[in-house]
């Protein structure tokens, strides 16, 4: 009886404790605009950008994973490495995040369309990644890719009037590596054919001495899962 007490205690605080670190705020009065729109145009920076608990700045960060990469494989794989990792930064993970964000307020009474670089729409979403950790799967121990992202909504003509600022703080990924929750194979997603960029990107299943792009994919998968039911409130 004891035991089942003390398990039961468990699973309510570990629960709460899942609650608060996955509540992402938001001013509904600050966001009503939303509603009303039809498209809205999303950019993606990494402006003084960090990595892990080290706090290593990106430059610090590739020196010392290639560096391990070099050390157990090769340099010219440290390098394939660095440049994949790039890649995924410029188009790779803005276009997971606005697939998973599109796929999960699609159903809502007000499903406005994110649309990943177009100038041309009247109010933008700048979605801002200031920290990174790849997170690892060392068999038994594993530990899900975590970021922390600034979204910025204001109007495209006027970006330093800001309409609202959101923090999604130590956002994690899900715990398949490769599980996306708007893709399965062969589907089409709002950037054509899937076989375009996205099967592409899911074959690099690389783990160490490699950090995997496909397990940070999964974490803009699920931040932008999470901030659609955010929208929520202001979208329903």
């Amino acid at each position: 009886m004891k035991f089942q007490v003390l398990l039961f205690t468990f699973f309510i605080c570990f629960g709460t404790q899942f609650l608060v670190a996955q509540h992402i705020r938001l001013d509904k009065k600050e966001m009503a605009f939303l509603a009303s729109q039809e498209k809205i145009n999303v950019v993606f920076t990494y402006h003084d950008l960090h990595f892990n608990a080290d706090n290593f700045t990106e430059a610090e960060f590739l020196d010392y994973i290639k560096k391990k990469i070099e050390g157990k494989l090769n340099t010219e794989e440290a390098l394939d490495w660095e440049q994949k990792h790039l890649a995924a930064k410029d188009s790779v993970y803005p276009r997971i995040f606005v697939a998973s964000l599109n796929n999960r307020i699609k159903n809502y009474d007000h499903p406005v369309e994110f649309v990943w670089n177009d100038p041309s729409i009247k109010y933008t979403m700048k979605v801002q990644t200031d920290w990174m950790y790849f997170g690892y799967d060392a068999g038994i121990a594993k530990q899900p890719a975590k970021a922390n992202l600034k979204i910025y909504f204001f109007e495209t003509s006027n970006p330093e009037s800001i309409i609202s600022q959101i923090d999604v703080e130590r956002a994690e990924g899900f715990d398949v590596v490769g599980s996306l929750s708007f893709y399965k194979t062969g589907t089409t997603t709002s950037f054509g054919p899937s076989g375009n960029w996205l099967e592409e990107f899911l074959k690099a299943n690389e783990d160490y001495p490699k950090p995997s792009l496909i397990r940070m994919g999964n974490m803009y998968d699920k931040a932008a899962a999470r901030f659609g039911m955010t929208l929520k409130r202001v979208l329903d």
